[in-house]
């Protein structure tokens, strides 16, 4: 085998890697800071197996399938009733809801935490006092593992429930891999606009924070409330907070320079999904529902499935929720459906600079994307101050 799938098209999702029966295949970094899987010839055998379970692949082939699984369909809008759970969740906090309620039950919970470099990696949790490590948004691509995968059919041969949590393209890497459907797996994904680059991310750390220990860092945090949500990272020097929508990382990310090529054409973003409950940020519907919208974390809910719409029925007690139409949440969460575009030409500037030895100019390139010329009224202001007193 010489090649599983054209690079543009592989989403890194790891199922190759953790099927193949001889360990052949390593995820290997590109100049991009993305993991791509690469064979050693002298260990495979051919069997094929790592292109049978790729996702992109055999995306076509599976639309029955998902559409009988996608039998539920419904939206809601809702928020945990636990305000201190809450408040140091990205959203809404329901994915907290619903990972206390299988680890009750004696299941497993799968998410994404921090190592001790701040990069993402997955985590297998079995108790509430982990919880908090895979809680909150991670805006950059998981670590592919080769274990992770087989740790959770191991899990689900014994019986026990798991809980998934992950983006549309690891959901589907998983369900690929275990080649089955377990009654006792649920599955969530998150509506997402790309994967951002975790090579991208460490250049962002140690050029703006070089010579300090980062101790935690926060994507989404919201002291000054869930729509004006600041980047917040803690060091050993500084306790430092941006709001997201200036920040040159985030900027980096909303323009799509630092996301996979594979995000741009990614064959997942359908209201049907392989997952059996969907979350995102109740963006836009929000106004539909201003009694249960207080600014601390709103979470639009797609349930899909009948599976999906059981577990959600277990926790109903917990969530102040509010039925609404897909297409209202669609309509604030077009990234559902969408995929993103790139400006190629600024993509490579960014990249050309971010591997130059000056990479925060990269990250100013980024900052400085639309932001307008035209003074704002605070700088016409004070432009007229200084005018007037050199006047007097």
């Amino acid at each position: 085998m010489d090649v599983i799938i054209e690079k543009e098209r592989c989403s890194g999702c790891g199922a190759c890697m953790a099927s193949c029966p001889k360990d052949a295949i390593s995820m290997q970094r590109d100049s991009e800071g993305f993991d791509f899987p690469h064979i050693d010839e002298t260990l495979c055998i051919d069997c094929g197996l790592c292109q049978k379970v790729c996702p992109p692949l055999h995306y076509a082939e599976r639309i029955n399938k998902r559409l009988d699984k996608n039998s539920v369909q419904r939206g809601f809008a809702a928020r945990n009733k636990n305000f201190e759970q809450r408040l140091v969740s990205s959203s809404g906090s329901i994915f907290a809801v619903l990972a206390q309620y299988v680890l009750s039950m004696g299941g497993a919970v799968v998410g994404v935490a921090y190592d001790d470099k701040f990069n993402a990696e997955y985590k297998i949790i079995e108790s509430d006092a982990e919880l908090p490590l895979i809680q909150g948004s991670k805006y950059l691509q998981c670590k592919p593992s080769r274990e992770i995968f087989k740790q959770i059919r191991e899990i689900l041969k014994t019986g026990r429930n798991v809980l998934f949590s992950g983006l549309a393209c690891q959901v589907e890497g998983l369900h690929s891999f275990l080649r089955k459907d377990y009654d006792n797996l649920v599955c969530i994904d998150l509506i997402c606009m790309g994967i951002p680059s975790a090579e991208v991310w460490q250049i962002y750390l140690n050029s703006f924070f070089k010579g300090e220990k980062i101790l935690n860092v926060n994507f989404k945090e919201k002291s000054v409330g869930w729509n004006h949500f600041n980047l917040a990272i803690t060091t050993d020097k500084q306790e430092f907070k941006q709001w997201g929508m200036i920040n040159p990382y985030f900027k980096s990310m909303f323009y799509t320079y630092n996301m996979r090529r594979s995000c741009f054409v990614c064959p997942f973003k359908r209201i049907e999904r392989e997952a059996d409950i969907t979350l995102a940020d109740c963006w836009g519907a929000s106004r539909l529902v201003p009694q249960i919208d207080d600014n601390k974390g709103l979470s639009s809910v797609i349930v899909h499935s009948e599976k999906g719409l059981s577990l959600w029925s277990k926790v109903a007690s917990l969530v102040d929720s509010i039925e609404l139409p897909l297409e209202e949440i669609i309509k604030g969460n077009t990234n559902m459906i969408e995929n993103r575009t790139c400006d190629y030409e600024k993509r490579s500037i960014f990249y050309k600079l971010l591997l130059s030895k000056q990479p925060q100019k990269a990250f100013l390139f980024a900052e400085r994307q639309g932001v307008t010329k035209k003074p704002n009224i605070l700088r016409r202001l004070i432009n007229k101050l200084k005018t007037y007193s050199k006047i007097i």
